[in-house]
């Protein structure tokens, strides 16, 4: 009897230890890699909530930026990072779910190497031109291609970005052909259509919103289903005639294997911070949607964008690096 009580608190203990010490988590800062170049529409979300998280968990949550091949960088180094929750991962689904299909070897898998935390906010796009463009609408810029096809020049943040993306839908959509002028990142790529070196772009409305308020930038179209609070007399892409809805998302990731219950107290706490209502009110000034999505809804959204992406992809003929 004595050794079955010995055996019985044994297991006990085996059982409760992780337990015991996850729920001291976290002990230590945490790291959070932006693979994203600076002054990214991620890393905006990401130091909203991780001053969230900081006040709340009792530990800092650093930003680190780890720019680098679209992305890859800063992804592989999390997902080879060690798998208890003090290293994170904020990213956009460009990096989680196209760039896996650009590369011919992608150094992770999104499905494989990581585990959804958060899907925090959305990041909605628009169409954007110089002033000296003569179009002032999606119409007029539609009538300017069709007049001279090719002769149009477009930035993106790169190849297979989602700037990149959205313009190849569009142009499909409304049967034109612009130039595709890549860079090495969304917000060079928008400062060089704010200086005029390129008229026209996609970009996410956190870039260039404050560019189209002040008419550095002239807004045409938001690819969404309805106009946005931040710019209310840009119309919709939609408005105009063309079925064309595109937005990103910022979400919260940790390398896979990472324990149930610390990915269980992360999902939690982002949510609250991108619902509290200081974040949120940032959030929408700035063109953001508020998502606060938890862990389990969010890997299906992950599940399925990865499907998606990888089909606009093979019908958009990017070709893969």
């Amino acid at each position: 009897m004595k050794s079955s009580r010995l055996a019985f608190v044994a297991c006990i203990a085996l059982i409760g230890a992780p337990l015991y010490a996850h729920s001291q988590y976290p002990a230590k800062p945490v790291r959070v890699v932006i693979p994203l170049g600076p002054g990214n529409s991620v890393e905006v979300v990401t130091r909203l909530v991780a001053q969230k998280l900081s006040s709340a968990m009792g530990q800092s949550f650093v930003i680190e930026a780890q720019p680098g091949a679209a992305g890859a960088i800063g992804a592989e180094r999390v997902a080879r990072a060690a798998a208890d929750g003090y290293t994170l991962l904020a990213a956009n689904d460009a990096v989680i779910a196209v760039l896996p299909s650009l590369q011919t070897k992608s150094p992770f898998n999104p499905l494989r190497d990581f585990l959804p935390i958060s899907q925090m906010a959305g990041i909605p796009f628009a169409l954007i031109a110089h002033p000296s463009v003569p179009a002032t609408s999606v119409r007029q810029l539609i009538a300017l291609a069709k007049a001279e096809p090719g002769k149009i020049d477009y930035a993106s943040g790169g190849n297979g970005s989602a700037q990149h993306l959205v313009m190849e839908m569009f142009m499909t959509l409304t049967a034109t052909r612009l130039t595709h002028v890549p860079y090495k990142g969304a917000p060079q790529a928008a400062l060089d259509v704010v200086a005029g070196q390129i008229p026209v772009a996609f970009a996410g409305v956190p870039i260039v919103v404050e560019h189209i308020r002040d008419n550095r930038l002239r807004g045409l179209g938001i690819a969404g289903d309805q106009r946005l609070s931040s710019l209310p007399t840009v119309p919709t892409i939609k408005e105009q005639g063309v079925p064309l809805r595109f937005a990103t998302w910022a979400g919260l990731f940790a390398p896979a294997g990472t324990p149930p219950d610390i990915v269980a107290h992360l999902s939690g706490e982002a949510v609250k911070a991108v619902r509290a209502p200081d974040v949120a009110a940032k959030l929408g000034a700035l063109g953001f949607e508020i998502y606060g999505v938890p862990s389990e809804p969010f890997m299906q959204v992950v599940k399925a964008d990865v499907a998606r992406m990888a089909e606009v992809i093979r019908k958009s003929g990017i070709r893969p690096e």
